[in-house]
């Protein structure tokens, strides 16, 4: 069965659709790159672990070593604090770049929608669906559409109609915003299948 459609922007379908899968790929891969663990501290991870493993070793040598074995544990304290700043500093970075996407992310979606203020991505004919209604039932246009509409975007959320707005004919048609927010939220689940999979 075919949706009968009034409108279909097909170009701006796929501008939307690019726009959403690249923003959502750049600023996950922004996060990404910035949790990934810097040269400087997986040489001190690798420093770290030789001097534990020198300190047990000198450990256990008894009291002879006892100097020896104070000095390397204070140095492995001192690695350990430097690491743990590091990484302070390091998820300080992470908090600060993940609030500059979201307001990077709030002003990409306003400057959609006023673009696309009034302008429908796609919308259903209503009086297609109404002149292949059963005889008898009495369907109007606008309802038909719009339950044509409710039964696609399944479960019908206010966002939907926020996206819409401005929108003639706003209960049966999509917005821009919803192409875009399509677009990242399929985005976002691939990659969170590829993290997991990436992990086992």
């Amino acid at each position: 069965l075919q949706t009968p459609l009034s409108v279909l922007r097909a170009s701006d379908l796929v501008v939307l659709l690019a726009v959403g899968a690249i923003y959502e790929l750049a600023t996950r891969l922004v996060v990404h790159q910035m949790r990934l663990r810097s040269p400087k501290e997986q040489n001190m991870r690798a420093e770290l672990h030789d001097l534990r493993y020198e300190t047990a070793k000198k450990r256990s040598l008894g009291p002879s070593a006892f100097v020896e074995t104070s000095k390397l544990e204070r140095q492995v304290l001192a690695r350990e604090k430097e690491l743990a700043s590091m990484e302070s500093g390091q998820s300080e970075s992470i908090v600060k770049v993940e609030a500059i996407i979201k307001k990077a992310s709030m002003a990409v979606q306003l400057v959609i929608f006023l673009v696309y203020w009034g302008i429908p991505i796609l919308s259903i004919d209503g009086t297609r669906i109404a002149s292949s209604a059963s005889v008898g039932h009495i369907v109007s246009a606008e309802d038909a559409a719009n339950a044509c509409m409710r039964g696609i975007c399944f479960p019908y959320c206010v966002w939907l109609k926020v996206a819409a707005m401005g929108v003639a004919e706003q209960a049966s048609s999509i917005g821009a915003l919803v192409v875009f927010w399509s677009s990242q939220t399929t985005v976002k689940k691939f990659a969170e299948v590829f993290e997991v999979l990436s992990v086992r």
